[in-house]
């Protein structure tokens, strides 16, 4: 009997010292992680940009306005442009907000707008950079219709914009825009 007790308390013993014995791991460590480096754009061609700009183009047989100014934002990534259009007739009865965002897409080599406003608006475009003193945007909007805008540098302080949508069914409205650079 005196065996047995001491057997018992031999496998208690034996059973406490596995549980309490550190358990060895044939797993490794996981590896630090890598940081990716961010690649910004190179806004070097479009800094003059930076800045308020008061706009006008004619619309409906008047002079609509607006004000845009544009910053270097986004850590870096984005320019990130805010425009207020006022109210100016009896179709465009509230202020039209909007921000728009430009940055590089280095693995399509093309430059990316995208923008968005208070009344639903949306709208995406791409270009190759500037040709000289123009850049040419375009778009496939998601109704069918194109747009393709090209703005010309006149200086630093001024810019011009001939902006011409076909809708779906191949008819065509150009607006001119001119903007000049108020700060």
């Amino acid at each position: 009997m005196k065996h047995s007790v001491l057997l018992t308390l031999g496998a208690v013993a034996f059973v406490v010292a596995l549980a309490a014995a550190p358990v060895v791991s044939t797993a490794q460590p996981a590896p630090a992680p890598t940081m990716v480096p961010m690649a910004k754009p190179d806004f070097s061609s479009m800094t003059f940009l930076t800045g308020t700009w008061n706009c006008t183009q004619m619309l409906r047989g008047k002079m609509r306005p607006d004000t845009s100014t544009t910053t270097i934002g986004m850590d870096g990534m984005w320019m990130v442009t805010q425009d207020t259009a006022p109210p100016f007739d009896q179709y465009r009865t509230v202020t039209i907000n909007s921000t728009g965002y430009t940055g590089y897409d280095a693995t399509t080599k093309q430059w990316v707008q995208l923008g968005v406003d208070n009344s639903g608006g949306y709208g995406m475009g791409t270009s190759p950079g500037w040709q000289g003193n123009t850049i040419t945007w375009t778009a496939k909007n998601l109704d069918g219709s194109t747009t393709t805008d090209v703005i010309t540098k006149a200086s630093d302080t001024q810019t011009s914009d001939a902006q011409t949508t076909t809708d779906a069914q191949g008819k065509s409205t150009t607006v001119t825009i001119t903007c000049k650079k108020s700060s």
